[in-house]
């Protein structure tokens, strides 16, 4: 049975095991997927607000989502890259891909301490920092050991960057959109 859009689901991360409580954005920082679904097209649904503090020294901050494979079938191929950059010219997103220390299914991510704090990336089993921008030049989940596709029940993480340049201007509605492709048989 071939995958849909809707089998391929993201989540939040920072829970304790998989598949535990943790719905706080701004903890998504690592470890093991929550339970909470990573909803799009929402406000702020990863980011806060820059606050005029953070807009004028500048600011760096980091999250992780989990995006899970929950169909029958294999999905192959898969890649990620920025479908839509930021309007804003004071801010950028740059993102890494890494495979689940541990399970496939169940597995977790590197733990950061804050969202001020940079994830360890560009070794083992996870991607350097991107800004791909198609996706025959997106980054796959192909990192470390792991082949290119996401099997029935296999888990990948996303870490996504946030940069502001000092002295920003303010700006409403900022946002990126990231998209994950892959293929079906």
């Amino acid at each position: 049975m071939a995958l849909s859009p809707s089998d391929i689901v993201w989540y939040l991360t920072g829970a304790t095991s998989d598949g535990g409580s943790q719905s706080d954005p701004n903890q998504s920082l690592g470890n093991y997927r929550s339970s909470t679904e990573f909803v799009s097209d929402s406000i702020e649904n990863l980011f806060d607000n820059v606050e005029s503090t953070e807009a004028q020294s500048g600011d760096t901050e980091y999250r992780c989502v989990c995006i899970k494979n929950t169909g029958s079938s294999t999905w192959s191929d898969v890649k990620f890259y920025i479908n839509s950059v930021t309007p804003s010219p004071d801010t950028h997103i740059e993102f890494a891909v890494e495979v689940p220390t541990g399970s496939d299914t169940a597995g977790h991510a590197q733990t950061i301490a804050d969202e001020s704090t940079a994830p360890t990336v560009g070794s083992g089993n996870v991607s350097s920092w991107s800004t791909a921008t198609t996706y025959a030049s997106g980054v796959g989940v192909n990192q470390g050991s792991h082949d290119a596709n996401l099997d029935a029940g296999e888990i990948v993480f996303l870490w996504i960057k946030r940069v502001v340049s000092s002295n920003a201007s303010a700006y409403s509605n900022d946002y990126v959109s990231i998209t994950a492709r892959g293929t079906t048989s």
